[in-house]
């Protein structure tokens, strides 16, 4: 979302009317400058409060600033007269809904089925995400049109800087939050007994997601030495780490597309990723891609150990893999589909 918006802080033919919490509202500013029109502010930020509002008062709020296309950028758009675009990232929502807390689990499935079924269209990230849309409705799938995620221009040109958490030793890496999907147990099991090749284990990503039982094995292997955990990596820090790790991690169950992936490929590192759909679409045939089973440890282990051993980093600029994409260029797309859907829709009509 922060990449997109500031995309479009660096257009000039847009006008922006943006929904946010209010304690959003500083960064939205900062993000897109002039492009600005109207800040609409949610009256409550708590997840629950900001979704039922998003989805049934929003709508009208954005009418009355005169926007011709709304576009739903997490889950959900309002009940609206304007034409609708709403972004998939996953359908991790309605395939893994179990995973998440109790509140998220009961509202908001259902408001998301609702939700891409009343879009005029959809925007998915990737085309195993569309795959996934076309498994579950059809109709979905025939109003979806697929918008790759794009590679961070700030990540690339960010000065490296090494954390001061991380040792001068070698070490694998994983970017992620504690989410079940991410299968970040697989890694602990592995980490508790011999660590493969001799590495440490560093882990870039929030202290979120349900899976407790993971942060507490984090923490224990944290206070044994074999694992750093870092929460709040910027973008220096995420750089040095992806250009000096000897592998970079990606065990997943499911993603939408894979960020970090392709951060790793731009990079020029290593990777052992899982065999997510999503993933072998950004990985492709990319020979420093290794793709395992995210059920088979004793794969993994193997993968690790031999991808450490024959990695020997030298420095290589960065560059986006091909067949990539820019923010930018994402956002181009995004707002090509959105006046197709204005061209052919009514005249907004004055609210009274």
């Amino acid at each position: 979302m922060r990449e997109v918006l500031g995309a479009l802080g660096r257009r000039a033919d847009v006008s922006l009317t943006i929904l946010t919490p209010t304690p959003g509202a500083p960064t939205v500013r900062a993000l897109v400058g002039d492009t600005l029109e109207t800040l609409v502010t949610s009256p409550r930020a708590d997840q629950l409060s900001l979704a039922l509002w998003d989805r049934y008062r929003a709508g009208a709020a954005f009418e009355r600033a005169g926007a011709e296309v709304i576009i739903g950028c997490k889950h959900l758009i309002p009940r609206t007269r304007r034409p609708t675009v709403l972004v998939v990232h996953d359908l991790l929502t309605l395939t893994r809904a179990h995973e998440n807390a109790l509140a998220k689990r009961v509202l908001l499935p259902a408001q998301y089925r609702r939700s891409l079924s009343d879009a005029s269209a959809l925007a998915a990230v990737s085309a195993a995400t569309h795959a996934r849309l076309e498994t579950l409705d059809d109709g979905w799938a025939a109003k979806c049109t697929v918008i790759p995620n794009g590679m961070s221009q700030r990540l690339i040109e960010a000065a490296p800087r090494q954390p001061a958490a991380v040792e001068d030793r070698a070490f694998a890496l994983v970017v992620g939050d504690l989410s079940p999907r991410k299968n970040l147990r697989l890694l602990t099991r592995i980490w508790s007994e011999t660590p493969p090749a001799d590495l440490a284990l560093v882990v870039v990503g929030p202290d979120s997601g349900t899976d407790g039982s993971v942060r507490r094995e984090l923490l224990e292997l944290e206070r044994a030495g074999s694992v750093t955990w870092i929460r709040g990596a910027d973008d220096p820090e995420l750089r040095w780490c992806y250009e000096h790790t000897r592998v970079v991690l990606f065990p997943t169950f499911e993603e939408g597309f894979g960020l970090p992936l392709l951060e790793a490929m731009s990079f020029h590192a290593p990777v052992v990723a899982s065999t997510d759909a999503a993933l072998r679409e950004v990985g492709g045939d990319d020979p420093g891609v290794h793709y395992v089973d995210p059920q088979d440890e004793t794969g993994w282990r193997a993968a690790i150990t031999d991808v450490a051993a024959r990695t020997d980093r030298e420095f290589r600029v960065p560059v986006i893999p091909a067949g990539a994409i820019t923010w930018d260029e994402h956002t181009d797309r995004l707002m090509a589909l959105a006046r197709e859907l204005a061209r052919g829709a009514p005249s907004p009509r004055t609210r009274t």
